[in-house]
């Protein structure tokens, strides 16, 4: 079982670069988006100093950028975990399981909503755990979700949480493993711009978006690495091996 589990991580790390040959548009959908960005960074002049860093950290001009950054990021995890689920066509929306995608997404987007107003009602530490027992309680929301988007007809609400709560930790694990491991790096990255020379700025920033794109890629990928055992063993005949 630990064997299996650690070539779960290896296989996700080994298909998220993979990406960049299989299907280079995937990873782009997220690198192009952040390079954007880091022109207008170096346009406005962030990398002058750690002054300079600090006070144009929150420019409403970088932030212009951020918002498409982001939308880039997301895209593009959800394209990479498709790609293993669907292959060449995971572009395509008549692939998509429709149906348990979009409860799923309503599902945990009322969960969050439901969040909010608790914020107020609840002192810090109260919030914090209400929070974690409804996280915990909702992982297989997640599950249905992404079952939905890798076409998985055979996925239900009651399927996830019958079934649904080891992939949603897997999945968990995979995925905080790939972000919370690469994204020291990625912030390393700005910090050793500060006050260089424009050759190593702009290749440090060519690096760097380089970087968020395969983050972007096995993040997805770790979704889909996650979530494809349950689909396996439920015996759906369109899933492809990981």
């Amino acid at each position: 079982m630990i064997g299996a589990f650690f070539r779960r991580i290896w296989e996700t790390l080994r298909d998220g670069v993979r990406l960049w040959w299989l299907a280079p548009l995937i990873p782009l959908i997220s690198a192009v988006p952040e390079f954007a960005q880091h022109v207008a960074e170096v346009n406005l002049g962030m990398f002058a100093s750690k002054e300079a860093f600090r006070e144009l950290a929150n420019d409403p001009a970088r932030w212009s950028y951020g918002y498409f950054k982001i939308a880039g990021l997301v895209l593009a995890m959800f394209a990479a975990a498709r790609f293993w689920a669907v292959g060449k066509r995971w572009w395509d929306p008549r692939t998509i399981a429709w149906r348990p995608f979009l409860i799923g997404l309503a599902l945990n987007v009322l969960v969050t909503v439901a969040l909010l107003p608790l914020e107020g009602t609840f002192d810090g530490v109260a919030f914090q755990i209400v929070t974690v027992v409804l996280t915990v309680a909702t992982l297989p929301l997640f599950v249905l979700m992404f079952g939905g988007l890798f076409g998985d007809r055979e996925a239900t609400l009651a399927r996830a949480y019958r079934s649904g709560w080891s992939r949603a930790i897997m999945i968990g694990i995979l995925f905080f493993g790939v972000m919370l491991g690469l994204q020291p790096l990625h912030q390393f990255n700005h910090t050793l711009a500060i006050g260089e020379s424009a050759v190593i700025v702009w290749g440090l920033m060519i690096w760097d978006s380089i970087l968020v794109g395969t983050m972007a890629a096995l993040a997805g990928t770790a979704f889909h690495h996650g979530y494809e055992p349950l689909r396996r063993d439920a015996g759906d005949p369109a899933s492809a091996a990981a």
